[in-house]
Order: C-alpha cells, then structure tokens, then sequence
C-alpha cells in the first residue's frame, strides 16, 4: 500500500505543475519608450548634471535601460522607422521625413506586429511613427488617437520669424492638457 500512496503523492504534484508554470512563465507587460532629441540627459545615464529625472530613473532601476543606444539617422523618420522594422535607411530609402512606412517597406515586420505574431496585445501612442505612418494598423491593436486642434488651427505666436511657428519654451497651460500627458495617461489605465 505504501507505493501506492507514494504515486498519489507525486501524481499530485504532477497536476499542480501545469498551474505552477503559468504564474513562473507568464508573459510580462513590456513598456516601450521612445523619445526624440532626449540624448543622455537623464538621470541615470548622467549626461547632464542638470537634468532630473525622478520617473525615467525609477523606471530605468527596475527595467533595462539601453546604454549604448546609437542613432541609425539623424531625422525622426528614418530612424524611426529603422529602429522599428530592423531595415536601416539605406536599405529602406528612408531618409527624410516625408516618406510614409508602408509606401517604401510594404511588407516589412515591425516591433509591434513580432509582439502582436507572439501573443501580446500591442497598443499605442503618440510620435512612434512619423506622420501619417504612426497609425499602421498592421502594428497595432489599437492606437490611441487624440483628437484636438490641427497645428494649422492655432496662432502663430506674435514677435516670431516667419518661419517659426511656436516660441520654444514654457507654454501657457498645465502638464494635464499636454499630449504626452494625455498619452501617458491612457497607457497607464491600459496596463
């Protein structure tokens, strides 16, 4: 009899691994970051003394932070669409900001479809894309869209060249009515 109660001890276990292995190999949230013009002006990378940076610190602390990040161009689109596709400028004939993701790489695999081919549901937004490319459909499952006024629809600001549009600096108005902070907002309530 004692062998049998042995068996029925590990047959037990045996049913519970199934269970076990789900928690230990669950599929973890991962949060992709992608800023232009941020250069190592953040706190843990220590570029420049002056710059604090609480939450991308914290954030960098209990994830990965890539420390040797190169550019592959040095305009928003190509290395954009370079760093998300794996297909470098020169490849893709990408090198301004004018052209369009699937205009020049119809059948290429971005970052978020390998998620999306890997069982992540993948959402977005914001600039991940230049221009009109930023809503691929094929990358996302869903993609946060803010609506709001058109460029065009605001005023130039007074005293400024003609070519400039906005004075860089503080804006009249608070963090919450930015789009980063609309952005951030919808992706913490999607995590």
């Amino acid at each position: 009899m004692g062998g049998c109660s042995e068996v029925l001890k590990v047959l037990r276990y045996l049913l519970l691994l199934p269970f076990l292995g789900a928690s230990l190999w669950a599929t973890p949230n991962v949060l992709f970051i992608a800023v232009d013009d941020l250069r190592d002006w953040v706190g843990h990378l220590g570029g420049y003394p002056g710059a604090r940076t609480p939450n991308i610190d914290r954030l960098a602390k209990r994830g990965i932070s890539f420390t040797r990040a190169y550019c592959p161009a040095p305009l928003c689109n190509p290395s954009r669409i370079s760093l998300l596709t794996g297909v470098a400028p020169y490849r893709s004939g990408v090198y301004g900001n004018g052209e369009r993701l699937r205009d020049c790489l119809p059948d290429a695999v971005t970052l978020m479809q390998h998620f999306r081919a890997s069982g992540y549901s993948v959402r977005g937004a914001g600039k991940v894309f230049h221009g009109t490319s930023a809503y691929d459909r094929d990358s996302w499952d869903f993609f946060f869209k803010q609506s709001g006024k058109k460029r065009s629809s605001f005023k130039r600001d007074p005293g400024l060249p003609k070519d400039a549009w906005v004075r860089w600096g503080p804006l009249n108005c608070g963090d919450d009515e930015m789009f980063d902070a609309k952005n951030a907002e919808w992706i913490i309530s999607e995590m």
